[in-house]
């Protein structure tokens, strides 16, 4: 049985080659692979980056 943590790490991984916690670790956006945290410019943005791995940019380009 696959769990949710499993499901949304393989998704991540399709997607952008790595999973979140990877990119955490390294800091880097899972999407635009540079330094995650220069480019949070709020306490939203970077609670988001813990949630999704995306820097602030990165995320508001996918929802704005």
């Amino acid at each position: 049985m696959v769990t949710l943590e499993k499901f949304k790490d393989n998704l991540a991984f399709d997607i952008y080659g790595m999973t979140k916690s990877e990119a955490i670790k390294k800091g880097i956006c899972i999407q635009c692979k540079e330094p995650a945290i220069p480019k949070c410019y709020s306490n939203a943005g970077l609670r988001e980056y813990r949630i999704s791995g995306l820097c602030e940019k990165c995320f508001n380009e996918i929802t704005l």
